[in-house]
């Protein structure tokens, strides 16, 4: 898990990685998010995806439920 959050902050990855995120379901989305707020990303990266999902849906993260900020992000 700890790979994961370091792997996203290479500069610019982030970024290309949530453009694409849009177009994938909502647990992928909300993971995407834990992981990057875990990794330190800015605020109006992370914006669109948070916007994307439905307050009222949880998701299963699976391992990635231990992430720090899963709960915020929908983790079931």
């Amino acid at each position: 898990m700890q790979r994961l959050v370091r792997l996203l902050t290479v500069p610019g990855r982030f970024e290309r990685i949530a453009e694409v995120a849009i177009s994938e379901p909502p647990r992928v989305r909300a993971m995407l998010g834990a992981l990057g707020q875990q990794a330190g990303v800015r605020a109006e990266l992370l914006k669109p995806l948070r916007q994307s999902l439905n307050p009222l849906s949880h998701f299963d993260f699976g391992r990635l439920r231990e992430l720090r900020h899963a709960r915020e992000w929908q983790a079931a």
